[in-house]
């Protein structure tokens, strides 16, 4: 039966190889279709553009996995099935359900490596490949610097400006200082809010504190227009995305929100997915041996064809109950483990019946 294993083994690592090559290379290509304009209108060197793809590889493999799984364990089991060696399995006296479950262990381990993979690889490098991007290839100012507990930029007056965060879905930052220099970079005055809020074309900043140095005075308002912060727009394009953060980091930003009273929905599910997504690795496995050995089907073109239909439902479910938990219908740590625990339900129920 080792040897036998073995082969079987050697089999799904083959097809797994070939499909997450297979995967990783669509999908740069049609990054790089769907980057072309800026490409062309901005000739960057060959350098950078490779550089800029290369940088997706880590994200592009940890979306590819689950599916790189799916089909390999499906194409590898209807193939066996084609060729009656489950049946010389089952002859032998062997147990299907025994002798799969080293690929339940595999999927718990390939789960395990997306994990580590999401929350370090990916991260960074969806991070650098976004900064080469915007100011490399496309030559824009680097206009917010980001720090672990602020962000910093530079006033359109040339104060100097320290955010502790930006609410996107409501146009509003966060505690808010404000430092305006002389000449020879004297401190000339300090300026404190609470938050802002973009109306009206303008920042309102409100609860402010402003200690003027050159006068030796403090005056407090309850709101108070400024014109030293650009538009919301910049904050957008500028913001660290989830993507671009691990759980931690992603985790710290929420909570200074929601200790500032702003509750994103989207961050919270965001944080949620970074450990539910990994699952489905395992999900994926067991769904893909469960079906393999409970249906008629050949190998070849008709397991891809039950992987295709799989895939198809279960990111239909995936992308609706993930679009459901942004808008708050679902709750939002519910929305990215529903599909693992409707699909894993699934497969439990299927690796059961199979007859032995």
């Amino acid at each position: 039966m080792k040897i036998i294993r073995r082969y079987f083994l050697k089999e799904f690592f083959r097809f797994f190889t070939i499909l997450l090559l297979s995967f990783t290379a669509i999908a740069i290509v049609a990054e790089f279709f769907d980057k072309a304009t800026e490409f062309y209108s901005e000739n960057p060197p060959l350098y950078l553009i490779v550089q800029y793809l290369l940088l997706q590889i880590p994200r592009i493999i940890l979306y590819a996995l689950p599916f790189a799984s799916l089909f390999s364990i499906l194409i590898t089991i209807g193939i066996a099935s084609r060729w009656r060696e489950i049946v010389i399995i089952k002859a032998s006296g062997g147990s299907t359900k025994r002798f799969f479950s080293i690929f339940l262990v595999l999927g718990v381990v390939i789960s395990l490596l997306a994990l580590i993979l999401g929350e370090t690889v990916v991260p960074a490098a969806t991070k650098k490949a976004s900064y080469v991007r915007k100011v490399k290839i496309l030559k824009q100012s680097l206009k917010i610097i980001h720090r672990q507990e602020a962000l910093w930029l530079k006033g359109t007056d040339g104060s100097l400006i320290r955010v502790s965060g930006f609410v996107e879905n409501e146009d509003r930052i966060l505690k808010t200082s404000i430092f305006r220099f002389n000449r020879s970079f004297g401190l000339e005055e300090r300026l404190e809010a609470g938050e802002a809020e973009w109306t009206n074309g303008v920042w309102n900043l409100k609860n402010v504190t402003v200690f003027d140095f050159s006068n030796n005075t403090i005056k407090k308002y309850k709101s108070l227009v400024s014109t030293s912060l650009e538009e919301p727009k910049i904050f957008r394009e500028a913001m660290k995305k989830p993507k671009e953060m691990n759980f931690m980091e992603l985790r710290a930003y929420y909570t200074r929100l929601n200790k500032a009273g702003f509750k994103n929905l989207k961050y919270l599910v965001r944080l949620y997915e970074k450990l539910a997504y990994p699952t489905i690795n395992f999900v994926m496995m067991l769904f893909g041996i469960a079906l393999a050995l409970n249906t008629s089907w050949g190998g070849g073109i008709r397991a891809a064809g039950l992987g295709v239909i799989v895939t198809v439902l279960y990111w239909l479910l995936y992308s609706v109950s993930i679009s459901l938990g942004n808008t708050g219908a679902l709750q939002p740590w519910l929305a990215p483990w529903l599909s693992p625990v409707v699909f894993g339900m699934a497969g439990s129920v299927l690796y059961w019946r199979i007859k032995e």
